[in-house]
């Protein structure tokens, strides 16, 4: 896992209710299919680094300071007054630091190109940010037919009304493989993915079906 992905998971572990973070943890490590040993000694520097860094916020105080350096960039002068503002133990500075320092990196602008009009593989239409999508290096969980998709690529529609990307931008990728994830008597299909670029149509008007995957081949 890399620095950005951690501080992915971190963010998603401030933002769970769940009372047991070591249950939640552990469910969603399982979506970067770690073997079991690098799991587990993922799960204990991840817990650590919660418990000794943004844990020490409550969620207003960490959105806070995520819309400031979301506007200003990464300010260590800054957060550290917030810190001493909020009452947050100095011994804790450093590893909430180091948080916002990788949490920044997960939302730095990307590069977009042209639409790429020939297109061929799956789409799926997903609210999604394309930059998580990137950093974490997955989408899904999908209803597909692997054996269906004769060209290995992904293309990701946004169907987002406003934001970074909204409608008429997509992401497209080439696919590394599929991962499946059970739903009860369902099994659903993770795309991981390698190599993304980001396109926009610069159409905003794009409407979608009711099964939010296609293929195209």
């Amino acid at each position: 896992m890399k620095k950005k992905q951690i501080a992915i998971v971190l963010d998603q572990l401030h933002r769970d209710n769940s009372i047991d973070k070591n249950e939640r943890l552990k469910e969603v490590l399982n979506y970067f299919n770690l073997n079991p040993n690098r799991k587990k000694t993922y799960h204990d520097v991840i817990i650590q680094k919660f418990n000794e860094g943004i844990k020490q916020l409550n969620n207003k105080q960490l959105l806070n300071i995520k819309e400031k350096i979301n506007s200003v960039g990464f300010d260590e002068e800054m957060i550290e007054s917030r810190l001493k503002f909020y009452e947050i133990d100095e011994i804790h500075f450093d590893e909430i630091l180091s948080f916002f320092k990788s949490y920044l990196a997960t939302n730095v602008a990307l590069d977009v190109s042209n639409i790429d009009e020939g297109f061929k593989g799956v789409q799926v239409a997903s609210r999604d940010d394309f930059n998580r999508i990137i950093n974490q290096g997955f989408t899904g969980d999908w209803v597909l037919t692997p054996n269906s998709i004769k060209h290995n690529f992904v293309q990701v529609a946004s169907m987002n009304e406003s934001g970074q990307f909204p409608r008429g931008h997509y992401l497209n990728a080439e696919i590394a493989k599929f991962s499946p994830i059970k739903y009860g008597d369902q099994t659903r299909y993770r795309i991981f993915i390698k190599n993304p670029i980001i396109v926009d149509s610069g159409n905003r008007n794009v409407k979608f079906n009711l099964n939010p995957v296609k293929y195209i081949n």
